[in-house]
């Protein structure tokens, strides 16, 4: 058996889930752990909901087994004299590792952001968490608000680019080493006019965490912006906005990555920093159909 443990945002919540369906197409007996990547990040939950995505949960007995996590007096003391025998595997860089094809009987921690994870599948995951799965997800109390689909027909019927700004979390000083100074006005700027030389007609849709920021950066700006305001703020609303633009300019987040990657349009131009992270080689995230802004 192989467990995987769910953790981070929306986005690194769908790579989880994309590599749950290629090792579960592979004929590979694979759980989730939804539970464990959440207890000290009080800001975020499972979002897979929404889309009514399905995978089969791990029992806390397993995941016991396969950490080594076990609270019985015996399994404490040896883990005091032997040390824990943990049947894990930590993700240690952001390239792709072909070889977790091969493993079984493991506990995975990471994030596994690349196309690479699930070579076979794609089709499958775009069904599972495009808008038609939203929209049939509705019964249950999600799919898209008044809000969200009057958004969406202006959308549909515009040459609509999406622009992703993510601000916020990114702006606190442990995660500007890792995620500041890539995607600058500058870069937003360039990524911008290389759309409108492209489409001249085009309306951008501005979606980002940051709306006071934003309303003074499109005030300086000559070109169409629309601000994208959802009243309840739900991620799986702008992401699947996002994703029916018929163009997107990326963030370096996997948020408008997975935007991008569920937009269907066959004459899509999506437009990525060409830096991802600060310090780390993150080659794999990019996709073939990406066009790179320096």
């Amino acid at each position: 058996m192989i467990i995987l443990q769910m953790a981070g945002g929306l986005g690194n919540q769908m790579f989880q889930y994309a590599l749950y369906r290629q090792l579960t197409a592979m004929g590979k007996t694979v759980k989730m752990d939804d539970e464990a990547g959440f207890r000290e990040d009080r800001q975020r939950d499972p979002a897979l909901a929404p889309f009514g995505a399905a995978y089969e949960k791990a029992s806390r007995e397993e995941i016991m087994r396969m950490t080594d996590a076990s609270p019985a007096f015996s399994a404490r003391v040896r883990r005091k004299l032997f040390g824990r025998h943990k049947k894990s595997y930590f993700e240690e860089s952001k390239r792709f590792l072909p070889e977790i094809f091969t493993w079984d009987d493991i506990y995975l921690e990471g994030y596994w952001q690349s196309e690479k994870y699930f070579p076979d599948v794609g089709t499958l995951i775009k069904k599972d968490l495009g808008l038609e799965s939203v929209r049939r997800n509705a019964v249950n109390g999600y799919g898209l608000s008044a809000c969200a689909q009057d958004y969406l027909q202006q959308m549909e019927n515009t040459c609509s680019v999406s622009v992703h700004v993510r601000r916020g979390d990114y702006l606190l000083p442990e995660n500007q080493a890792l995620f500041g100074h890539i995607c600058t006005e500058a870069y937003y700027e360039r990524a911008m006019r290389y759309l409108a030389d492209r489409h001249p007609a085009c309306t951008f849709y501005l979606f980002t965490n940051d709306r006071e920021w934003s309303r003074d950066w499109i005030d300086k700006k000559t070109c169409d912006i629309i601000l994208v305001e959802l009243p309840d703020e739900k991620d799986y609303e702008a992401l699947t906005l996002m994703s029916r633009c018929k163009h997107n300019i990326l963030a370096n987040s996997s948020f408008s990555w997975w935007a991008s990657y569920l937009n269907e349009n066959p004459d899509k131009i999506v437009t990525a920093p060409a830096k991802w992270m600060n310090g780390w080689d993150c080659t794999d995230i990019y996709r073939t159909d990406m066009t790179i802004i320096r």
